[in-house]
């Protein structure tokens, strides 16, 4: 079935319910009409659980260690940043810093904390007023995140935040471009102006932590200050329980408590059920990302089964890219023309029909995605890859290994718990065999496992989906940003890629210290033609994703970098 045929199926289907309803009530006034049923109909309702499913297996919730967009998620609703970025615009947001201020430099950025913001209750905390956030708990969390131990891959803050790189590399016992003021303000001081630091500061990986608690737990903490806290998990970690912060802070647009509802229980599909199935026998009521089939057969059943519900379908394309990263510190991709022998061997668009059925966009420009979010981004001047298998044997051949003699086996690695991933690695794999005579191997493993082997430069090869934690194309650029420097260990993060080019961090770091939109994305896609020319991943395609909820979940906004905010969601049925 085409995806506009079915879309237009369901719209017909819910106007359908709704005239229904409507003229069982002929002489009841219609809402327009009156005022306040109208009021009555938008007021939020509290209490309630909200049940959803997460088809990822995350391996941690610490803020600083995040690995998965289920974990990203999670932590989102136990935890606060100094900002927030609005679920529903993307706009960036007052949180536990109320306002801020910025010198004519841009340089210097004054944050007045809020002073009724208080840690979720735990023995840690001698009385309540010990468990009031303060500015001295921001500095611990930014030394923590900027330490060996937990940077969460913002190399760039660590290079342009006064003092972090000094601190990182323990020559400086306290980082120097962060002043605490009073309990309730401190000032961020950078090296150069940075458009982009306000995002950063609204991430998850940046969520401010109580330095008692953290003293106490670790990086077993799940102790934060947002809108719900860690309820527990079942006996065997398949559900996920928060539960309501009484204490939070936030507050509705009329003033109200928030959160409204009482409980989230998230289920994780480790078993890769029918989230369809779920949907309907075991009163979920949310589906993330899951495929057009999912959907149409989640409708089939409804119109049969279910014609009094409703429920709201939404398909976007996110901010994110599906691609392979080469290991391009050893052979055989140190060599730049194995990379485009497997980079033009790859019929992209089988993929996208064959194995995600029509639901993404073919990768055959750069790292950073074709989405309406960077309208101004001139994606025509991005020469990618398209599928040649002609030029793919002639650069193998070139790179010394005609018609695949003497090429090593090569290990492809994946994450546990993506069946559509493991599908199109086995099409990849059959299409570098055909193409190039060679012959890839297929490892899964738990995504922390893959992380960390990818991390220390023992992969050759493996997937990754890189979904945007902030709405710009450095997002995406920043992870091929690195020098010849590697930390102590040998470890590498987040460019794994090992991929070096001094010309191409030039670019970013101009781009960083220029304010101008246009110029920026003109140096942006400078360095992006420099780094697709240079080939050390290897772009599948850009994802769209459905996401399914009952129309009695209310304030629930799907946004193209899938972060949600439960604070404002209620139940109304």
């Amino acid at each position: 079935m085409k995806v506009k045929q079915f879309l237009s199926k369901v719209f017909i289907f819910i106007t359908v319910c709704c005239f229904i309803n409507s003229c069982s009530t002929e002489n009841t006034p219609s809402i327009e009409d009156d005022p306040l049923l109208k009021e009555t109909k938008n007021t939020p309702s509290y209490g309630g659980e909200l049940k959803l499913i997460e088809n990822e297996i995350y391996s941690n919730i610490f803020p600083y260690s995040l690995a998965e967009n289920v974990a990203y998620r999670i932590v989102s609703q136990i935890h606060c940043s100094l900002l927030k970025m609005n679920a529903e615009n993307l706009k960036i947001e007052p949180s536990i810093a109320k306002s801020w201020e910025v010198n004519d430099e841009q340089t210097k950025y004054t944050f007045h904390l809020r002073n009724d913001v208080f840690f979720h209750k735990d023995t840690c905390y001698k009385s309540k007023d010990s468990a009031r956030l303060k500015a001295s708990d921001v500095a611990f969390t930014f030394e923590l995140i900027c330490s060996k131990y937990y940077n969460s891959g913002y190399n760039l803050l660590l290079n342009n935040l006064l003092g972090a790189k000094d601190f990182h590399e323990n020559k400086a016992n306290s980082i120097e471009g962060l002043k605490i003021l009073n309990d309730t303000t401190i000032v961020f001081e950078l090296i150069e102006p940075s458009p982009t630091i306000v995002y950063i500061l609204s991430s998850a990986k940046t969520a401010i932590i109580s330095e008692k608690a953290y003293n106490k737990y670790g990086t077993s903490l799940k102790n934060g200050c947002g809108a719900f806290m860690f309820g527990g998990l079942d006996e065997d970690s398949s559900y996920i329980y928060l539960t309501k912060n009484d204490d939070f802070f936030a507050k509705d647009k009329n003033g109200g408590d928030l959160p409204y509802l009482d409980t989230v229980t998230i289920k994780i599909n480790k078993e890769n059920q029918d989230p369809t199935s779920l949907f309907i026998e075991d009163g979920i009521m949310v589906l993330y990302d899951v495929t057009e089939a999912k959907v149409e057969s989640l409708f089939e059943k409804y119109h049969s089964d279910f014609d009094d519900k409703k429920f709201i379908v939404d398909r976007k394309a996110i901010i994110a890219t599906d691609c392979y990263e080469f290991n391009i510190s050893k052979a055989p991709f140190n060599n730049p023309k194995v990379r485009k022998a497997f980079s033009y061997a790859v019929n992209r668009k089988s993929l996208i029909d064959n194995i995600l059925k029509g639901q993404g966009k073919i990768g055959n420009k750069g790292i950073v995605p074709i989405v309406n979010t960077f309208k101004q981004y001139n994606y025509d001047t991005i020469v990618g890859y398209h599928y040649d298998p002609i030029k793919a044997k002639r650069y193998l051949a070139e790179a010394g290994y005609p018609n695949g003699e003497g090429f090593p086996e090569v290990v492809l690695e994946l994450a546990l718990g993506h069946p559509i991933q493991i599908d199109a690695a086995k099409e990849v794999q059959n299409q570098l065999s055909n193409v190039l005579n060679i012959t890839i191997t297929i490892e899964q493993e738990k995504m922390n496992s893959l992380i960390k082997r990818a991390v220390a430069g023992s992969s050759q090869m493996n997937h990754f989906t890189w979904l945007s934690e902030y709405p710009s194309p450095l997002d995406f650029l920043n992870v091929f940003y690195g020098s010849n420097e590697l930390e102590e260990n040998g470890e590498s993060w987040p460019n794994t890629s090992r991929y070096v080019n001094k010309k191409y961090n030039a670019l970013l770091e101009k781009a960083l210290i220029t304010s101008d939109l246009k110029e920026r994305y003109a140096l942006y896609t400078e360095a992006e033609t420099i780094l697709m020319d240079d080939a050390p991943v290897l772009i599948l395609w850009y994802p769209e994703v459905y996401n399914i909820v009952h129309d009695y979940v209310k304030n629930l906004h799907f946004n193209e970098m899938l972060h949600y905010d439960y604070s404002k969601v209620y139940i109304k049925k």
